[in-house]
């Protein structure tokens, strides 16, 4: 049995279709050497870490690996890089009573925080979003994406004055910020002497000069005693206003008399006022009026110059 299967085999091997099997398989092995020696060699080269990086976040991405792995790449990165702040100081000129907006500019912040501090007592007023201050008027400005972290101080008054100092911790020390703020009192004066004597029946004219004001008043009120007159037209008062960098102010009454005398002042949001002593009399009333000035001050001089004398000669008896 084993001896009829061996010659059958045989049999097969040598007919034509098995010849031209074994001419087929002969011709693919052959080409097969040939398309290898035909290929050139391909040198072997070192992938960077970037690029097996890249290979395998395309792979990932390939296999459907979740979006939070690329954000927490992107988070890694962040923090190794340090930031860095604008240290140029600055220096912020305010009206008494506006607002203040001190800036400092961080960028790559990352996880870590800023905190403002008033050099004056060195308070620590904000870190972060978060005051440390009762004082309302304080508030810390931040818009997410920005790298301004803005302090600011609203209806500023004279004690806000000072340095103030953004900073910011690393892993290699503190970075910081100086913001210098000045706050401006604007100045007003009324032009002439600290007395004003005019006849009655004449014109009443008082000029108010308003300097050092950033933003120059849209307003100014004059006061006849504690009374605002601005509005008294029917009394003969007119009132003109001219704002700029220099505003001034113009009074003028008309058919003065003597409930006209008192004291006159002007008047300006945030600013100091100005004021001057009017004197309305009649011909010799406003002589009477000179001579009683002139003597009050004559009298005033001689009590100096006699306290002066009695001072200089009881030091000489006790140094006897």
């Amino acid at each position: 049995m084993a001896a009829a299967l061996a010659l059958t085999l045989l049999a097969a091997l040598l007919s034509p279709a098995g010849t031209a099997e074994r001419a087929r398989r002969s011709a693919g092995e052959a080409a097969a050497v040939e398309i290898h020696q035909n290929v050139p060699d391909i040198p072997h080269t070192e992938m960077t870490q970037a690029e097996i990086d890249a290979a395998a976040q395309a792979e990932a991405e390939a296999a459907g690996v979740p979006a939070w792995r690329d954000l927490w790449y992107s988070s890694l990165e962040a923090l190794r890089r340090e930031p860095t702040i604008n240290n140029t100081q600055e220096d912020i000129l305010v009206q008494l009573g506006g607002v203040a907006f001190l800036h400092c500019p961080v960028r790559n912040l990352g996880e870590r925080g800023v905190s403002w501090v008033r050099r004056r007592d060195w308070h620590i007023i904000s870190s972060g979003v978060f005051m440390y201050t009762n004082d309302e008027r304080f508030q810390v400005l931040h818009s997410e994406g920005s790298d301004d972290w803005i302090l600011q101080i609203k209806y500023v008054q004279k004690r806000d004055n000072g340095t103030y100092e953004c900073q910011v911790s690393t892993g290699s020390g503190t970075l910081s910020r100086l913001v210098h703020l000045h706050i401006v009192v604007p100045e007003a004066f009324i032009l002439g002497a600290d007395e004003y004597h005019v006849d009655a029946g004449s014109t009443i004219n008082l000029v108010c000069i308003i300097e050092k004001s950033p933003v120059p008043p849209q307003y100014v009120f004059w006061y006849h005693n504690a009374r605002m007159i601005n509005y008294d037209a029917a009394r003969g008062v007119t009132v003109a206003t001219a704002p700029g960098a220099r505003t001034q102010s113009a009074l003028a009454i008309r058919s003065a008399a003597p409930a006209h005398s008192g004291n006159y002042s002007c008047r300006a949001a945030n600013t100091e006022p100005a004021h001057i002593y009017v004197y309305v009399s009649e011909g010799s009333d406003k002589m009477a009026a000179t001579l009683s000035r002139n003597a009050s001050n004559a009298q005033s001089y001689w009590l100096v110059l006699l306290i002066t004398c009695s001072y200089a000669v009881l030091r000489s008896h006790s140094s006897l």
